[in-house]
């Protein structure tokens, strides 16, 4: 949506985001465009990574609502 890219391992997502194409299926690094804006995304994919988790009861629900609609459309059950 606003053109800025992620490198996300596909690893995490193939099994903490039930969304994507599981990692046997070939891309050859090919992009993929998603309509979130980079803010929703960089906080979703917090989620799928061995880290501490953002707070999202610190969050306003102006930022809370477009991340759980992600965490939905891609199947980020941790989000």
């Amino acid at each position: 949506m606003d053109g800025v890219q992620f490198s996300i391992h596909r690893k995490n997502l193939e099994t903490h985001a039930a969304g994507f194409p599981p990692s046997e299926f070939k891309t050859l690094d090919e992009i993929v465009y998603l309509t979130e804006d980079a803010g929703t995304l960089e906080l979703l994919f917090q989620f799928i990574y061995p880290q501490r988790l953002p707070d999202v009861n610190a969050m306003s629900f102006e930022v809370v609502l477009p991340l759980a609609e992600a965490a939905e459309k891609y199947e980020v059950f941790s989000a």
